[in-house]
């Protein structure tokens, strides 16, 4: 089967605007901050990022802000201006380390070459002035945790403060916030935003939990809020009635008595007494109990925060805690949820929304997964990383649209999956002729499996689709094997192979049992095969899916039949394997069925990150899932019965079981590469094909290893 995608259309975002744009025609009308102007609602929220180089703006952190500010956006907001000198020190704090420097003059000259390369493409440029929680008067003293009151653990790896702050000491941080407003405005910076939330100092002065003080620092909601109202009454003093400021406040700190939405309309027209220009609302703290970020919480679970703040003020208001898609900005702006809206992550995923929005071509936007993988290494201050956009970790490979290729050749692309499809991507952009062969009848490999498991997956698989139509020298041979005759006869100049790994398996008494599932079967019922081996089950199941159209909604329901005549998963679950794969698996799975999840390694949840894995074990936990580590598989009876062992105490356990499903993950596989490459020497085996052992491979290395390997070409 051949398909040709893109037949007569153009390579680039201007082709075909349609009725599109008026869709999110809301979020494309101007607005002003203050007195700056921007161009439409959306804004860039601030992130620290950690591409700055010993706190100095460098042409990382300068590209990647250009590189939003030419896809549109309204404004972008840079993360973590740290107003206290932290050079020669080792913060616990992790992520203070990837801050920008604004204690300083010298720090001047990266701040003004950020606002002028965000300028010459419209983008207005907010800095966030930002204290954690460490703090030293001058770079002469040494730096120390300090607190509001020092009864109270701070945040994340800081433990309990060693110091509760003076009021001497306090006034000096009101000093330092407001020079360092004023440098950020020599620089050319249009507004200056106090980030007064997520449990930063300033957010700990506010909130009734952390500050216990009983001076003037303290107390009612006016006393708590000095702190935050001296800051702007200093950057008024500082930078002029002119300069416009943001608010970034946590509405509802989520914390154990602590603030709630109450208390943030009984503090938002004090702080306004004082002239601030707009609210940026966002919830908890980073060591609060209830998670803010991640996947777990729903899309648009705080935006209504925002909407009771616009009730006491008549400022712009934006939500910025946990919105991804086009839909939510939509309904934020359309509802009256807030009059801009922010996102970070999104913005890192795709720097083009607002001009894919205002070219009539929102399905083109390539959408955040939500997997926190950008967050897992800022948290711990490394360089941010992200699933679906490898330029993010390479920047020095620069852009595939600013980098043609000096010889066009003609490259052939086994498998279509992350990999295959971002190697398409890039070869294709750069000028190159590709040909792309996949035995599957639709791309996406894997995707397709991990959007029925996972619903954040679905519009990512869908803007594959959708970018696929962009190109016309790009040709996909579906339903086809390759083969080194195949590829020979095709003549190509470069060959690269990303087949997906190969599925774990391992073989026990009972393997061959009807009770015992794979992820390889799984993998092939959502391809539309019949899982070798299988009978009549899922023959039905298949057909099934395929009598209506192999729709995700059809097949996700179909996973979790745990009984009747096409459910090839039963209700008692048994899951091998403990890692992100079973655990993502046993997640999607847990609707009417008994699950118990096991693996040998000591602790579960390998291949998960930080921001993701305990929050993830403890809802698993919560619905009833039994989870089992230091736990190995025996064997599966004729009857339906699983045996399992403690490796540690060698005890066992025999459980009644529907289904056995073994959700191992994937390891190396290079059979077809090694076939391949005996003909073509040069080929590049790229994707989860790779995967080391006991290492996980997920999206971010598939698209990673194809973004470089045909940015090289």
């Amino acid at each position: 089967m051949q398909l040709n995608y893109g037949q007569n259309k153009k390579c680039g975002y201007e082709w075909g605007k349609e009725v599109e744009v008026s869709r999110y025609s809301n979020l494309l009308d101007p607005i002003s901050i203050g007195k700056v102007e921007l161009k439409n609602r959306f804004v860039m929220l601030p992130m620290t990022i950690e591409k700055v180089d010993n706190y100095h703006v460098g042409d990382d952190l300068v590209d990647f802000y250009e590189q939003r500010a030419k896809g549109g956006l309204g404004l972008i907001e840079i993360g973590s201006c740290y107003v206290s000198d932290c050079f020669n020190t080792t913060p616990k704090y992790h992520t203070t380390t990837g801050a920008c420097g604004a204690w300083d003059d010298e720090f001047i000259p990266g701040y003004k070459r950020i606002a002028d390369s965000c300028h010459q493409y419209g983008a207005k440029v907010a800095a966030q002035l930002q204290l954690c929680y460490e703090w030293r008067a001058s770079g002469e003293d040494e730096m120390h945790s300090y607190a509001p009151s020092a009864d109270v653990m701070s945040g994340p790896f800081v433990g309990m403060p060693e110091f509760e702050l003076t009021v001497e000491q306090i006034r000096m941080i009101v000093k330092q916030y407001g020079q360092a407003a004023l440098r950020c405005k020599k620089a050319g910076v249009d507004i200056i935003e106090i980030h007064a939330g997520i449990g930063y100092m300033v957010m700990r002065f506010l909130s009734k939990y952390s500050n216990h003080r009983t001076d003037e620092y303290g107390g009612d909601e006016r006393g708590r809020a000095k702190l935050l109202t001296d800051i702007v009454d200093e950057i008024h003093s500082t930078c002029g009635a002119d300069m416009p400021i943001i608010v970034r406040i946590s509405a509802d700190d989520l914390m154990p008595g602590g603030n709630r939405i109450e208390d943030t309309l009984k503090i938002i027209p004090i702080v306004e007494e004082h002239g601030v220009d707009a609210w940026s609302v966002q919830a908890g703290f980073h060591e609060a109990p209830r998670p803010v970020a991640n996947a777990l919480v729903p899309e648009g679970e705080f935006i209504d925060l925002a909407k009771q703040v616009k009730t006491v003020t008549s400022l712009p208001v934006f939500p910025g805690t946990r919105i991804t898609g086009l839909e939510m900005c939509e309904k934020v702006i359309s509802e009256g949820y807030g009059d801009l809206v922010g996102m970070g992550r999104s913005f890192i995923a795709d720097p083009d929304i607002p001009n894919k929005v205002a070219d009539g071509h929102p399905e083109l936007v390539r959408s955040c997964i939500v997997c926190s993988r950008c967050l897992d290494n800022i948290f711990i201050g490394k360089p941010c990383q992200c699933s679906v956009n490898a330029n993010v970790m390479h920047s020095d490979l620069g852009l595939p649209e600013d980098k043609p290729a000096e010889e066009k050749k003609h490259i052939v692309i086994v498998g279509a999956g992350p990999a295959g499809l971002e190697a398409v991507r890039v070869a294709a952009i750069r000028g190159h002729k590709v040909t792309v062969i996949d035995h599957s009848d639709r791309i996406g490999g894997l995707l397709n499996m991990a959007q029925v498991l996972n619903e954040k997956i679905e519009n990512y698989v869908s803007y594959w689709q959708n970018e696929m139509k962009r190109f016309d020298n790009v040709t996909f041979m579906l339903k086809t094997e390759a083969t080194a005759d195949l590829i020979k006869s095709l003549n190509p100049d470069e060959v690269f192979v990303a087949p997906g790994g190969g599925v774990i398996d391992f073989d026990f008494p009972g393997r061959d049992s009807k009770y015992v599932v794979s992820s390889q079967d799984i993998k092939d019922m959502v391809s539309g095969k019949v899982p070798e081996g299988k009978g009549l089950l899922w023959r039905a199941a298949v057909s099934a899916i395929k009598a209506q159209g192999g729709t995700v909604g059809f097949m996700r329901m179909g996973l979790n039949m745990a009984s009747g005549p096409t459910a090839v998963v039963g209700k008692r679950l048994l899951v091998v394997g403990g890692g992100f794969a079973g655990l993502e698996t046993a997640g999607a799975m847990n609707s009417n069925r008994e699950i118990t999840v096991i693996d040998t390694a000591k602790k579960l949840g390998n291949g998960i990150g930080i921001i993701d894995k305990n929050p993830e074990i403890a809802k698993l936990k919560k619905e009833g899932v039994r989870l089992l580590p230091l736990t190995e598989l025996v064997e599966v009876s004729k009857k339906g019965v699983a045996t399992i062992r403690n490796v540690e105490t060698g005890e066992t356990e025999n459980l009644e079981v529907d289904t056995v499903l073994l959700s191992l993950g994937v390891q190396a596989n290079t059979d077809l590469f090694d076939s391949i490459k005996a003909d073509f020497p040069q080929a590049k085996l790229l994707g989860d094909a790779t995967t080391p052992d006991g290492k996980v491979f997920r999206t971010l290395e598939a698209v990673e290893g194809g973004f470089v390997a045909a940015m090289a070409v």
